[in-house]
């Protein structure tokens, strides 16, 4: 990130200004041709606009930088909430580092410190080697000789969170999946906030580090004297992210080694520690030469308690069943239905998560699932999802927590899908026999 960045409120609003303008005028435009143009073109023409919308939307989102893109980031993971078109464009976000320049990383570690790099640490990198979710990541080297990744956060950084959420509410409220999006949105700015305090995620590694008991799991150890609010200092972890590590070809059975692994911290994280690493973007995940992962980022932590975990895992149990009445009940606690929706569309929406439970369920009759020979997992459930659309006018107030883990565990799946790994994701809290 250069000092380009604008930063003020009136600066940025003038930028969101401009992208709410070009996607509004996009939008005129098709209104207009809409009532000459046959329905097959209508449809043809409606992609066109999204796309171009969706281009707009993340090259504005680009020059704002910061938060926005972040945002942008955690947009692109929503699979069902989201159209295609924009969540595809918004995926270019993950390729965007913007990096500070090297006076700015002077700067923010003396105002942290009262004391510049070279008398904090024994050595210091200027020049980041990672980028990080509001910041970036350095090497480094204590006092004491201990090797160090060190994330500086981008300066300024919390003071255009809610300012952007707002901006992006304002561009996409006419979109017609806009009353989830705006929730989803909202969960957005309250991870973003919580992801400005340094010290809040230094405290979550150290939980983590405690309490996962996996073998294959490697967690960050915390230098305290060395960290802040706005400056984490954590042991370096060696090895590969795990986009490089595929690049290198490793054969079927270290993939399905790397998987299983991911899936077990995932479903240790939520049954046991009820918190769980919520952000499954693959630059999080570090493949070490043995075969085992080192978890980074703990800023985007989410924590869950008892009622909810026991509503999920009472969800996922009944999902290869036919009991209509208990999805009834199960998705009215969840908040999926509200009282009062007509009944007709109460029946179609029951029918519909019924489907969805049915192809989610097909994860667990088998011993392991095999994601290589069924490389349209994914697809099937998207294009389910797709019919959901015609029913998001009905849902207005989806349980928080249910965004947070659909969108960790659909990540994850992709994962696995792009992996074509074949592993057991039957677990002894999720078993769908033991209803």
């Amino acid at each position: 990130m250069t000092d380009t960045m604008p930063k003020s409120k009136i600066t940025r609003t003038i930028s969101s200004g401009k992208i709410a303008a070009k996607m509004g005028t996009n939008h005129l435009g098709f209104l207009l041709k809409k009532p000459f143009l046959s329905k097959e073109k209508q449809t043809l023409s409606q992609k066109k606009r999204n796309t171009q919308n969706a281009q707009i939307l993340f090259n504005g989102l680009s020059l704002l930088k910061g938060t926005a893109l972040k945002a942008a980031q955690m947009l692109s993971l929503e699979n069902d909430y989201f159209p295609e078109s924009f969540r595809k464009e918004l995926e270019k976000s993950y390729n965007q580092v913007p990096p500070i320049n090297r006076a700015l990383v002077r700067k923010v570690i003396t105002n942290n410190f009262n004391s510049p790099p070279e008398k904090v640490f024994e050595s210091f990198d200027l020049k980041a080697f990672a980028a990080a979710s509001l910041g970036q990541v350095h090497l480094a080297r204590s006092w004491d000789g201990a090797e160090l990744a060190v994330k500086i956060q981008y300066p300024d950084i919390s003071q255009t969170i809610s300012n952007d959420i707002r901006m992006l509410k304002t561009v996409l409220r006419p979109l017609a999946e806009y009353g989830i999006i705006k929730i989803v949105l909202e969960e957005i700015e309250e991870v973003l906030l919580n992801e400005t305090d340094y010290e809040k995620e230094g405290q979550n590694i150290k939980y983590f580090r405690k309490n996962m008991k996996n073998d294959r799991v490697i967690i960050p150890e915390i230098y305290p004297e060395l960290t802040t609010q706005n400056v984490l200092s954590m042991s370096c972890m060696k090895g590969l992210i795990l986009n490089e590590w595929l690049e290198t070809h490793p054969n079927l059975e270290s993939k399905t080694i790397i998987a299983q692994t991911l899936h077990d911290i995932f479903i240790e994280g939520f049954y046991e520690l009820k918190q769980i690493h919520a952000d499954p973007n693959p630059g999080n995940f570090i493949v070490t030469d043995d075969l085992k992962i080192s978890l980074v980022d703990f800023g985007c932590v989410r924590s869950f308690d008892d009622e909810f975990i026991q509503l999920y895992q009472r969800l996922i149990r009944i999902s290869a069943g036919n009991e209509r009445q208990e999805y009834v009940d199960l998705l009215t606690q969840m908040k999926l239905i509200t009282p009062g929706i007509d009944p007709d569309i109460k029946d179609q929406m029951v029918a519909l998560f019924m489907k969805m439970g049915d192809w989610f369920g097909e994860l667990f009759c088998e011993e392991e699932f095999d994601f290589g020979a069924n490389p349209d997992f994914m697809e099937k459930g998207r294009k389910i999802g797709q019919q959901m659309h015609q029913f998001r006018k009905h849902i207005h107030n989806i349980t928080p927590e249910f965004i947070f883990i659909d969108r960790t565990r659909y990540g994850l799946i992709k994962l696995f899908e792009k992996m074509k790994v074949k592993i057991k994701i039957q677990n002894k809290y999720e078993n769908c026999w033991e209803v």
